[in-house]
């Protein structure tokens, strides 16, 4: 019991991180039609930043954090500039297209500079993981991890806040209504770059969050940005385009398949399981589990 205990906190902590960070990637789909393929660099870097600046300088948690969410607006509204705004009123498959190449492109580039500057300047191998000694929780005759259940506490938070943001807010509301009919809010009146800034400063944003959490749950390093693009892609085909409970949901299957992968038959194989079930919602149901369908 105490195995199973543990193996479904871990996986529903990383399902959790895994929702928000895609649900951020769902949304810039969904509203601009950008797929941005260095999605998974941006949790590589939040996680860099955060080990740099906790474990390297060192400075305070609180401290370190704010600056890790004030960096990830900052790229945003920059990502957000060059990458994004030079697409606005093409074609969806135009911008689909020239978003894939032109952010490959920059992560491949980002990635590879991360990993040289690093290893030249902090340390020659290199490694973005937190630890912090949170104790363990005792219930009755279970224990349960104090870091996992930070970890959840912490993912539940960002995503309660997001999904606040996204409901409670007039950029929010305008953000859903956007991804929802996107010709139907711009007649509205609705202004289609004020949308565009919003979606990637809090996209990015949680996504970065997202890294910071990632890292105190595994080791992260400056080359993993496409497996965890991948990940992104494959909870967002899971739960469908715009459904934050699609994430949801997707994040803590995928989270939890991962974990069970890596006890029963080793953690080199747990990348291999988004792949698989990646093409297998394809297959099955295209449209995702919350996605809407042709009929």
């Amino acid at each position: 019991m105490q195995t199973v205990l543990d193996l479904a906190l871990g996986g529903i902590s990383l399902g959790a991180i895994y929702a928000l960070m895609a649900f951020a990637l769902s949304m810039a789909l969904a509203t601009t039609h950008v797929l941005n393929v260095a999605h998974g660099l941006i949790l590589v870097l939040g996680a860099a930043a955060a080990t740099y600046l906790i474990q390297v300088r060192p400075v305070g948690i609180l401290a370190a954090l704010a600056v890790v969410i004030i960096g990830a607006a900052l790229f945003g509204l920059a990502f957000e500039s060059v990458f994004v705004r030079q697409f606005l009123g093409k074609s969806p498959e135009e911008i689909l297209i020239g978003t894939i190449l032109v952010t490959l492109g920059f992560g491949l580039a980002v990635e590879t500079l991360l990993g040289y500057y690093w290893a030249r300047w902090v340390h020659p191998t290199p490694s973005f993981t937190l630890s912090f000694p949170w104790p363990h929780l005792r219930l009755g005759w279970v224990t349960l991890s104090g870091t996992r259940l930070a970890i959840l506490t912490l993912a539940i938070l960002a995503i309660g806040a997001f999904h606040l943001f996204l409901t409670r807010t007039p950029l929010g509301k305008a953000t859903r209504a956007v991804a929802q009919n996107y010709e139907g809010a711009l007649i509205l009146g609705l202004n289609p770059r004020l949308i565009s800034l919003t979606v990637y400063i809090v996209g990015i944003t949680a996504t970065a969050i997202s890294g910071v959490l990632l890292a105190l749950a595994i080791p992260l390093d400056p080359y993993t940005g496409t497996r965890l693009t991948l990940v992104g892609l494959t909870v967002v085909v899971i739960g469908g385009v715009g459904s934050l409970p699609g994430a949801l949901l997707g994040g803590v299957l995928l989270g939890v398949a991962e974990v069970l992968t890596a006890y029963t038959v080793g953690a080199i194989w747990s990348p291999v399981v988004s792949l698989l079930v990646f093409f297998a919602v394809l297959v099955v149901r295209p449209e995702g589990l919350f996605g809407r369908g042709s009929g």
